[in-house]
């Protein structure tokens, strides 16, 4: 007698569905790990990428920022040494010319304070050939934070006679100004008390600047009997 294996032929069949279903849902599953990342992935790189950002944004607005500050403090520094030469220039061309002033008053050659100067100065433009005097008045003066220069096209004024202004520089928290005579002595104001002298010898020049800090100039004037 021959045993019957359709139930053995059944039993093997159900297998190997079984094994081919297993198969097909691992394949499947390797599928989608190739095709796309999971949920967790995503949430994952979207974070790393969200630090890497953060990161990368605030190290560009430091360098963003640094620049500014740089760009602005060589702006500063480039008025400061503007102003500077202009009262070196002033001063080297000073000039022992007295003048009047718009009530008619007579005024020295050189007037100065500790905080403020004023002076006839050399060296006026005159391309036109114009007939008039190739000197004018000047003056420095701090207002608030800001140095100014002015200046005066004419030395004996008229009442009323406003001069020109010129902000050289912001930020000045203080503007010092110290006069030597040929003595060696020092002193606050010009003219010197008790002098005939018309200009002193040197002018010490000090300036605070925010940002900057003090700058400290000694600067000679040209000999006054030479220049009359």
């Amino acid at each position: 007698m021959i045993p019957d294996s359709a139930p053995q032929r059944s039993s093997t069949a159900s297998v190997v569905r079984r094994r081919v279903c297993a198969l097909s849902q691992s394949g499947a599953r390797m599928r989608a790990r190739q095709q796309g990342f999971t949920l967790l992935e995503v949430v994952v790189a979207v974070a790393l990428f969200a630090v890497v950002a953060a990161l990368a944004y605030g190290g560009l607005d430091s360098v963003l920022r640094a620049r500014g500050q740089l760009e602005a403090q060589a702006e500063q520094l480039a008025r400061l040494q503007f102003a500077v030469g202009q009262i070196e220039r002033d001063l080297r061309a000073a000039a022992a010319r007295p003048v009047r002033d718009g009530f008619g008053q007579r005024q020295p050659a050189l007037v100065g304070t500790s905080t403020g100067i004023e002076l006839s100065r050399h060296g006026y433009a005159n391309a036109l050939d114009a007939r008039r005097a190739e000197i004018e008045r000047a003056a420095y003066r701090r207002v608030e934070d800001r140095l100014q220069r002015l200046r005066w096209p004419v030395l004996d004024r008229a009442p009323g006679t406003l001069p020109e202004q010129v902000e050289l520089l912001e930020g000045v928290s203080d503007f010092r100004l110290r006069y030597f005579a040929r003595s060696g002595r020092e002193y606050d104001r010009w003219p010197a008390p008790g002098s005939s002298e018309p200009l002193p010898v040197r002018v010490e020049v000090e300036l605070e600047v925010v940002g900057i800090g003090r700058v400290h100039r000694l600067l000679e004037l040209p000999d006054a009997e030479a220049r009359l």
